[in-house]
């Protein structure tokens, strides 16, 4: 996973953490950009639950690449992660207050010639209230380490 990862971060990348905190296991990708930045890593956006309002933002930052990080079930066991493009995921649920992410990542792709991937980490828990589980907060660190690494080998 590391080397995909690296050899799509190679030019200016940025990263966006999706979701909420304090719904358990929603907020793994806000975390794993407060991470990141935390360690000055620059190049990061934590956008919420609604990513489609900070393209504005990333457009700004004239990105090669933009790097999604969110919740997402695939089916996986609680903390696995994929790799994916906007080609694999689903346009469906598209409502009056979010817009699915894959046509947020179309969009960027089309007016900044960039290439957007999503960073999926597969949830246990997404309830209000509920804590994030350990299974997630293991692959959030291991996520963080891994980007910073690529990060700075790169020097995006």
């Amino acid at each position: 996973m590391i080397e995909e990862l690296a050899s799509g971060l190679s030019g200016r990348t940025v990263v966006v953490g999706v979701g909420q905190l304090g719904h358990g296991d929603d907020g793994v990708g806000i975390l794993v950009a407060r991470m990141l930045a935390e360690s000055g890593i620059v190049q990061v956006i934590e956008s919420g639950n609604a990513p489609e309002l900070d393209t504005w933002r990333i457009r700004e930052m004239a990105p090669d690449n933009v790097l999604f990080i969110d919740a997402v079930d695939f089916s996986g066991s609680p903390g696995d992660i994929a790799l994916l493009h906007s080609t694999e995921l689903s346009a469906s649920g598209l409502d009056t207050h979010r817009a699915p992410l894959k046509l947020t990542m179309e969009y960027l792709e089309s007016e900044l010639g960039c290439k957007c991937r999503l960073l999926a980490i597969q949830p246990f828990c997404v309830r209000y209230g509920a804590p994030m589980s350990e299974d997630v907060k293991r692959s959030a660190i291991n996520i963080f380490n891994m980007l910073s690494q690529c990060i700075l080998a790169c020097k995006c």
